[in-house]
């Protein structure tokens, strides 16, 4: 039997790989949970868009460009094979991949391909669990058993948040939310965490840069402290170190919080001329410790050009806002 197996990363895929279980493997490489997916672009000419926005402004995108391509030209020989097997979990990142796999096969013939799913939240003996990525190879073929077809109403679910996600208003989220998604029952808890990375409506800040900045506000004061930690308060894997790094970056520039020695350092991959990375303390200005009692909000403060799937979110026009108590969307005109 010929068997494609598509997972998030290539930590599961590489497992996976060195496993007993058959069969080719497609690694999906993409951080979802940020960044454009704009409605109305192919398969292909998404792929583009999204290696242009990894690569960065004054990077040449020619090599993520490639692999993007590799990539759906693997997934558009999933016909070919007897056997399709997605390899997931349950937190945000991972959910939206489904999404985007599904809503894909929803509209391609597979004939005589079968389609199915694992998608797990917790293993057995790993009381931290966070993903297939921390499982060994023996871990990871004992998930076989757990392997589920998938249905038509599984791919018509899919199909139908995967449009929400990619709106340009976000209150197409909430109504899909309130659809019945239980065929895919860990989506709806990831695409509420998602809502929550709209900028607060109270605060201006998103829940990721709300939390960062409590933490700062307790004195956790070097970068990759105040990464583990925040990876701590989520409930499942969220935003990784990469990404945490940014955020204390602009709440820096936005003169909330304020970096010992200036400017905020990323971690070097070229160089460990000093300051180093890890020699930075962090702290709040007196404009943050305003917005973390209540005092103020941070719409004055955040520079914002960015996207949340099909929603551009930026300082100039009347940006979206997230009411987590009403759990509602609206405009505010900054």
């Amino acid at each position: 039997m010929k068997i494609l197996n598509i997972t998030n990363g290539d930590g599961a895929a590489n497992t996976i790989k060195q496993s007993t279980v058959p069969g080719d493997v497609l690694p999906w490489r993409d951080p979802m949970h940020h960044g454009p997916f704009p409605a109305g672009l192919s398969l292909s000419e998404l792929g583009s868009l999204r290696a242009e926005y990894l690569a960065g402004p004054d990077a040449d995108a020619t090599d993520v460009k490639r692999d993007f391509q590799l990539r759906d030209r693997h997934l558009k020989a999933a016909p070919s094979y007897d056997k399709v097997t997605l390899w997931f979990e349950h937190d945000l990142l991972d959910q939206l991949q489904i999404l985007q796999l599904l809503d894909w096969f929803s509209r391609t013939p597979l004939e005589d391909t079968r389609l199915d799913m694992i998608c797990i939240d917790q293993f057995d003996g790993k009381q931290d669990f966070r993903g297939i990525g921390q499982l060994d190879a023996d871990q990871m073929a004992s998930l076989v058993p757990l392997q589920q077809p998938v249905t038509e109403t599984m791919l018509a679910v899919a199909a139908a948040g995967w449009a929400a996600f990619r709106s340009s208003d976000p209150r197409d989220l909430l109504e899909f939310l309130d659809g019945d998604l239980r065929e895919l029952p860990f989506l709806a808890a990831a695409l509420r965490r998602h809502c929550e990375e709209f900028p607060n409506a109270a605060t201006g800040l998103t829940q990721t840069e709300t939390q960062v900045l409590n933490l700062i506000g307790q004195n956790v004061c070097t970068p990759r402290e105040l990464f583990l930690q925040n990876v701590d308060m989520e409930t499942a894997l969220f935003i990784g170190d990469w990404p945490t790094y940014q955020i204390v970056d602009t709440l820096c520039a936005a003169g909330i919080a304020v970096c010992e020695p200036s400017p905020f350092r990323f971690p070097s991959l070229t160089s460990d001329a000093p300051p180093t990375f890890d020699e930075q303390r962090v702290s709040l200005t007196e404009a943050g410790r305003r917005v973390l009692s209540g005092e103020g909000d941070a719409f004055g403060l955040m520079k914002r050009d960015g996207w949340l799937g099909g929603v551009e979110i930026t300082s100039c026009d009347a940006i979206w806002t997230w009411n987590k108590d009403a759990a509602q969307f609206a405009r505010r005109t900054l």
